[in-house]
């Protein structure tokens, strides 16, 4: 059985901008501190800076990427603009708009992660693609064009701890009439779930959910972008909440949420919320894909609840 849209409440986009003529990007991103005018913006990356991040963010990418083009579609994201991708990681993201964009528009990535942002420009080379360009920088402080006609990211905000003011300054960086769309974890809103129930399963979110409220992080990021996008002064954003459902042996949801623990393992174990050996990371997946099989199970992932407006 192969990946399916969980049902999404979803609503109509506004219209998309006109096409324009290529815009030339600047190569003004530079990395900076992580403050911006006194007030602190840390980024709180829990999931570290491994081989085995990216794969794990490659591999979301494949299982996500069809949810954030459709973000991207909705919200108005057309030919020939000029967007800023934030927190790009190994490029994912950006491909889809560059996509979208097309040869007469642009996109330009940044994130504070050198080594994916190689990868990202190692693979941009590979695939030809040449209307994306990636900047070592940290949002909260870089210097920043104001053309932009959007401006995206998926999950970014989640972990950045001064949101408001990071968001603020992104609506700087885009022209009147421009789009602002957000696609951040859903969490504690709908949860990891299996019919019939998969107690491996249930064991995994809990782990995963534990590590979050020990370290601080918040459950209901998805939600509070309603709230967010108010508080920096946009109008009400449009949204919808998606999860990927499967099952079968072919799934890649098992690789999926398995790669997500072996990425926090080592967080799990610092924090006393598991040993390595209890996890067993090496046969996780195969043991999740085994117990939903012999059941004839079905399967859904952590959500995402994604956001969008124009600016005023």
């Amino acid at each position: 059985m192969g990946t399916m849209l969980a049902p999404a409440a979803a609503f109509d986009g506004s219209n998309a901008p006109g096409n324009r003529e290529p815009v030339h990007v600047s190569s003004k991103l530079l990395l900076g501190a992580l403050t911006h005018s006194g007030v602190n913006a840390k980024v709180t990356y829990l999931f570290g800076h491994s081989q085995t991040e990216t794969d794990r963010l490659q591999r979301q990418a494949k299982m996500f990427g069809p949810y954030t083009r459709r973000l991207f579609e909705d919200a108005g994201i057309s030919p020939g603009i000029k967007v800023l991708d934030v927190g790009s990681g190994a490029g994912d993201v950006a491909f889809i708009v560059a996509d979208i964009v097309g040869r007469n528009g642009t996109v330009v990535g940044i994130d504070t992660n050198a080594e994916l942002l190689a990868t990202a420009r190692q693979r941009a080379e590979a695939i030809g693609l040449k209307n994306v360009t990636f900047r070592l920088g940290d949002v909260a402080s870089a210097s920043l064009d104001h053309d932009f006609d959007a401006v995206v990211g998926r999950c970014v905000l989640f972990f950045i701890q001064d949101r408001l003011t990071v968001l603020r300054r992104l609506v700087e960086s885009v022209r009147r009439g421009g789009v602002i769309a957000f696609q951040e974890p859903g969490n504690a809103t709908l949860s990891a779930s299996a019919l019939p129930p998969s107690p491996l399963l249930d064991q995994i979110w809990h782990w995963v959910m534990e590590l979050y409220r020990k370290t601080g992080m918040d459950l209901y990021a998805g939600l509070r972008l309603f709230s967010l996008f108010k508080q920096a002064n946009l109008p009400d954003p449009q949204m919808h909440l998606d999860a990927a459902v499967g099952g079968g042996p072919d799934w890649p949801g098992y690789e999926y949420i398995a790669g997500l623990v072996r990425t926090i393992l080592p967080r799990l174990v610092e924090q006393g919320i598991v040993t390595a050996s209890e996890v067993d990371i090496d046969s996780l997946a195969d043991r999740l894909r085994d117990e939903v099989v012999r059941s004839t199970g079905v399967v859904t992932t952590w959500s995402f609840i994604t956001a969008w407006t124009r600016k005023r």
